[in-house]
């Protein structure tokens, strides 16, 4: 048996005190941790500017790195102590050639030319490491283009948080509950929204019971009866649980763009644990789970038929809900996905 390994998860992010509270660091760091550490392996979760480490590490996962001295001093410093040095990104944050597609250029919050230097940091930091892993196989592929050798990327999708692993499974429900429900964590997805605001106006004048739920940080237009629209402000991950599990439709509508490709279906993901559909994009992440949430919508008129039948026929919704949770913990089991995790890491290193 392998002995127990001390495994350190480090942010990049500008912000040291608030670390946390990053939605991509809770998936893609403290997620795995917390298998990790059921699995008897020492964990710790920081900041790269306070590693917090009373002890040399055998694996150091920097989160997002971007190329800067402190990070360059660290990596040298602890590849010198034999640390295995990886890397991890579930975003296309590292070709400066795609930034005018990036969401934040797109709805207006970022300068063009401050996106194109960031991610150039991004990819020159990748280089630096002995691993990467991401969250979508397009994503690999796209880092594969930038950095060089496929044979040090790793996929580690994501999966179902482990804190909610002992929370109850709703009862089925015979047919979908007259509501709608979108869930935006960040201020990037206005345009995304106003793909299906037409079909989601003629639904709701439609059907006087339908309601729409939006929670997070969103600028949007409806053509509907304000009374059917709820939008409420961005919680915390603590207070998110209680949104999600919430019975109803989801939506997960994405602009189609390079960055879209490579995003993960999280959503679907969250929503198929709480035994709820998702209506999506056509993203590829997505595509692998239609036998398990995941309601491919590519055209308004299949995000119109997708809701009306979800809404409409009960035998239809029973099919795609009934054992759900089950099926998503199939793909999306994190207690799995950190044992191959840590077989990848182990593995003999292969160098170009």
């Amino acid at each position: 048996m392998s002995r127990p390994l001390a495994i350190a998860f480090l942010a990049c992010n500008k912000n040291p005190d608030r670390f946390r509270e990053d939605p991509s660091f809770t998936y893609r760091c403290e997620n795995l941790a917390l298998a990790l550490a059921a699995q008897g392996h020492a964990v710790t979760l920081s900041h790269l500017s306070r590693p917090g480490w009373g002890r040399r590490p055998d694996i150091a996962v920097f989160h997002r790195p971007q190329l800067s001295w402190r990070l360059w001093w660290t990596l040298q410093r602890w590849r010198r102590q034999g640390v295995q040095l990886v890397a991890d990104v579930d975003d296309l944050v590292f070709d400066p050639a795609q930034a005018h597609q990036s969401p934040a250029v797109l709805n207006g919050q970022l300068p063009l030319g401050t996106l194109r230097r960031r991610f150039w940091r991004h990819r020159q930091a990748l280089r630096l490491f002995d691993r990467v892993t991401v969250s979508t196989q397009p994503l690999a592929q796209a880092l594969a283009e930038q950095v060089g050798s496929a044979t040090r990327i790793h996929w580690l999708p994501n999966a179902v948080h482990r804190s909610w692993r002992g929370l109850d499974n709703p009862p089925a429900t015979d047919r979908a509950e007259p509501v709608l429900r979108y869930l935006p964590g960040t201020r990037s997805h206005d345009r995304d929204f106003a793909l299906v605001a037409p079909v989601l106006s003629a639904l709701l004048r439609a059907r006087p019971r339908l309601r729409l739920e939006l929670v997070g940080p969103l600028a949007f237009a409806l053509d509907a009866p304000a009374a059917q629209v709820q939008h409420r402000p961005r919680v915390s991950f603590a207070d998110y649980l209680s949104e999600v599990r919430r019975p109803g439709i989801h939506l997960a509508p994405l602009e189609s763009t390079p960055f879209t490709v490579c995003k993960s279906a999280l959503k679907v993901i969250e929503a198929a644990f709480w035994n709820q559909p998702t209506v999506c994009s056509p993203l590829p992440d997505a595509q692998r789970l239609t036998e398990a949430g995941a309601c491919v919508a590519a055209s308004p008129a299949d995000w119109h038929g997708w809701i009306s039948r979800l809404l409409d026929e009960p035998p239809a919704y029973q099919a795609i809900t009934r054992g759900l949770r089950a099926r998503i913990l199939r793909q999306a089991d994190i207690d799995a996905l950190a044992r191959g995790w840590l077989e990848a890491m182990r593995a003999p290193m292969e160098r170009a």
